[in-house]
């Protein structure tokens, strides 16, 4: 493992454990690492603080993800990573209700640069650089050993990879995945389109904030501004709105909103659903 040394006057951060190290704090980067390349962070005196990968010549050098010095990186690093990061999920987020959620989260799951969301059966992978990209094989390894998935799909589509020199991907990566797959979450029901929808295909990060609108709106009535496919809406439909009108510029993302009320037996009649531009 290559060795790179921090300043000192630079070490404050690395030692308070932030998961990113800038160029300006290393005293000197050798030429010719690749991207991904594993490397160990000492202090001037040669005594050892963290390791990570070398993330690229640009602003942010290393990304870490291990303060343990005889931690190796192997295909048994990514598995005890990826297992840790399900144990959490399956103790707070996933049951009978909840088959879907975010279960990578990059630098939360010491796996810098790395997102993995789960729709009950699949699953959606982001590589938002080229560092994290060079253990792609040792990662979907890991996944389909624990998840044993019926499909692995990858988004790396986001704008975030070109900052880096990092071309956007998407594509299958393992078995199949169908044109929209059916999840649960909290008990609603949604499609979601794993392979062109927005995000990974759903916001599974608002899923507290869905479920404490319910508290808000019994015999209200509720606007969803860029209501996409319409999972606040479905939430408010549940909780005995009154009205609900879901407004979004994308014409297949409100088709789709209605195809989830139905999926979850809702009332339409209560329902309307607009194809605009919201802010005019």
């Amino acid at each position: 493992m290559i060795k790179l040394t921090v300043n000192t006057k630079r070490l404050g951060p690395v030692l308070a454990r932030h998961p990113w190290v800038f160029s300006g704090a290393i005293k000197q980067i050798p030429e010719g690492l690749e991207c991904g390349m594993p490397v160990a962070l000492c202090d001037e005196n040669g005594r050892f603080i963290a390791q990570g990968y070398f993330n690229s010549y640009s602003q942010i050098a290393v990304r870490l993800w291990s303060f343990d010095e005889k931690e190796e990186v192997n295909q048994e690093f990514f598995d005890r990573r990826i297992k840790a990061a399900l144990a959490l999920r399956e103790n707070f987020v996933l049951d009978k209700n909840t088959d879907s959620c975010r279960i990578i989260y990059g630098e939360n799951d010491f796996l810098p640069g790395l997102i993995v969301d789960k729709y009950a059966d699949y699953l959606s992978v982001q590589f938002h650089n080229r560092g994290i990209e060079f253990w792609k094989e040792q990662i979907l390894t890991a996944l389909v050993k624990i998840f044993k998935p019926k499909g692995i799909y990858e988004r790396s589509d986001v704008k975030v990879r070109g900052i880096e020199g990092a071309e956007k991907k998407s594509g299958l990566l393992h078995g199949k995945i169908p044109e929209k797959a059916e999840i649960k979450e909290n008990g609603c029901k949604f499609w979601v389109d794993i392979m062109t929808g927005q995000k990974t295909g759903f916001f599974l990060d608002q899923r507290d904030k869905r479920l404490a609108l319910q508290k808000y709106v019994k015999d209200k009535k509720v606007l969803n501004c860029f209501s996409y496919t319409g999972g606040f809406s479905v939430y408010a439909s549940k909780a005995d709105a009154k009205k609900i009108v879901s407004v979004d510029s994308s014409a297949p993302a409100i088709e789709m909103a209605k195809d989830n009320f139905k999926l979850n037996k809702l009332d339409l009649k209560k329902a309307d659903f607009v194809v605009a531009d919201v802010k005019e």
